[in-house]
């Protein structure tokens, strides 16, 4: 019966489905893991052409429906990057106005006063230790704000003394095997930020004895590898919101790549690739703060 026929008329497929003598598949694989079947019912037996039409179709559909779903997690990924990013600007805002402005504010007032208390000839030493003191504490409050946005041993020392910074805080023995030059500063904020985040949930979630941090230099200098390995009770899902959503995104934004393997008992590997500037890339090129 012609498409157009079928249709048209009630009932028409499931006459053709019943009457079907040959049946023609092909799987959906999607990902590695099977979506679906493509099947074609047909009373007469189907010619060699459709055959070896119905396994590309199958693939093409396939790819299809992968790249939907990349759209989508694409736009959520950038959505949630985008309100973290929000979110980190309001508590910075409301950081600066309850603590450095409020001290600033008192410390001008304060030499304000000082100034006409002299003009009467009065005393102002008191006014002046007591602006001093404020400003003292406005600067001590802004370094601290400072350190929380970028550590200031990954300025001074890059990516390896970032990391070894932040390990020396860390209630877990860490190994560190780090092999690596320093690099591009927002290539060092990416492998940082990754690296206390993942120990951070190691902390939290694993239930780990150890930990273990490695970084190289891969691939004749066009990527730096970072692999973060634990001993704890594994079974990491990043769809359980342990943490490991906002490592995905962090190295979705840098350009690279974030493989989970996480066995139920066995420990959690994480391993992030992440491109360099340029190929063969052998140290840092772009000017450190601290340099």
């Amino acid at each position: 019966m012609p498409a157009a026929d079928a249709g048209r008329s009630p009932g028409a497929i499931a006459r053709i489905r019943s009457a079907a003598r040959y049946r023609e598949e092909a799987s959906i694989t999607v990902e590695d893991r099977p979506w679906g079947v493509l099947a074609v019912d047909r009373i007469s037996a189907p010619g060699d052409d459709l055959s070896s039409r119905l396994k590309p179709f199958a693939d093409l559909t396939a790819i299809a429906i992968a790249n939907a779903r990349n759209r989508e997690s694409l736009t959520r990924s950038r959505a949630r990057i985008v309100a973290a990013g929000d979110d980190a600007r309001r508590r910075l805002q409301r950081d600066l106005h309850d603590g450095a402005q409020q001290r600033l504010v008192h410390a001008i007032l304060s030499l304000k006063l000082a100034r006409e208390t002299a003009r009467a000839g009065e005393p102002v030493l008191d006014l002046l230790d007591e602006a001093i003191e404020s400003a003292v504490d406005a600067n001590r409050e802004l370094r601290d704000l400072v350190r929380g946005i970028l550590p200031a041993a990954l300025s001074r020392a890059g990516l390896v003394g970032g990391i070894e910074s932040f390990v020396s805080d860390v209630p877990l023995p860490v190994e560190l095997r780090l092999s690596i030059p320093r690099l591009p500063p927002t290539l060092e904020t990416t492998g940082y930020f990754l690296v206390a985040e993942a120990l951070t949930n190691t902390v939290k979630h694993a239930n780990a004895t150890m930990a273990r941090v490695e970084a190289s230099i891969a691939d004749e200098g066009e990527e730096l590898v970072i692999v973060i390995t634990d001993d704890g009770i594994g079974g990491a899902d990043p769809g359980r919101g342990t943490g490991l959503t906002g490592l995905l995104d962090r190295v979705d934004a840098g350009g690279g790549a974030l493989s989970i393997i996480s066995p139920v008992g066995m420990g959690t590997t994480l391993t992030a690739r992440l491109p360099l500037p340029s190929p063969g890339f052998t140290g840092a090129s772009a000017p450190h703060p601290a340099d």
